[in-house]
């Protein structure tokens, strides 16, 4: 009997470890990065919002469950002239991890906290985010149109929507420059298609910049 139990104990190891193998890909895999034609226009409420469409088709028919979807990493300057300093940086790095590991070095965090915010698909998706209520548009997540949460800042219970009791404040991780309660605030976003190798391990697209956003009250 206890050997039987061996047996079947090593052989559902044995299951255990090919299914994280066939769910993975190996660590020198790079995926595609989603694509912009969408540039924000801060000062105008009908364009200040991201926009771009994922690789979705590619990556899935690479990897197939290799691919988990697409991450967004963001910044919130008080300058906007920051942020074309640091995308110089940013955009200098000729691969994925390279940018990654930039993204990280520069502060920028990941929307609502997540890995992977857009979630894999076999097909491409277009994806919408509005960080803030303005004028008669709403904050949103939108995928191909439809709605699929609301943006957050990396902080729980932190959203975008700022005011003057309510703003980033010097000593936060997403904040670069000096704390402020009038604003203007400008949030910087890339989008990274992430894999999850065979090792449990990410890697990652070169990041996609898609603009900034303007934030009042």
């Amino acid at each position: 009997m206890h050997s039987i139990k061996s047996f079947v104990n090593i052989v559902l190891s044995v299951a255990l470890i090919m299914l994280c193998v066939s769910c993975g890909v190996s660590s020198s895999s790079s995926a595609s990065s989603p694509t912009s034609y969408h540039s924000p226009a801060p000062d105008d409420p009908t364009q200040n919002y991201f926009s771009f469409t994922t690789d979705a088709a590619a990556n899935y028919a690479e990897y197939s469950n290799g691919y988990k979807g697409v991450g967004i990493y963001y910044k919130i300057y008080t300058s906007a002239a920051n942020i074309t300093n640091h995308y110089s940086t940013i955009s200098a790095e000729t691969t994925g991890i390279g940018g990654k590991n930039k993204l990280d070095s520069l502060g920028y965090q990941k929307l609502n906290g997540a890995d992977y915010i857009i979630p894999s698909a076999q097909t491409n998706q277009n994806v919408e985010i509005r960080l803030f209520d303005e004028t008669s548009y709403t904050k949103c997540i939108k995928i191909d149109g439809a709605d699929s949460g609301t943006p957050a800042r990396y902080l729980p219970g932190e959203s975008f929507q700022f005011s003057s009791t309510e703003y980033p404040r010097n000593g936060e991780a997403d904040l670069n420059g000096s704390e402020t309660s009038t604003g203007p605030w400008y949030v910087a976003a890339y989008a990274v298609s992430v894999l999850q190798t065979t090792s449990l391990t990410s890697e990652y697209s070169k990041p996609k910049y898609l603009g900034y956003t303007k934030i009042y009250y």
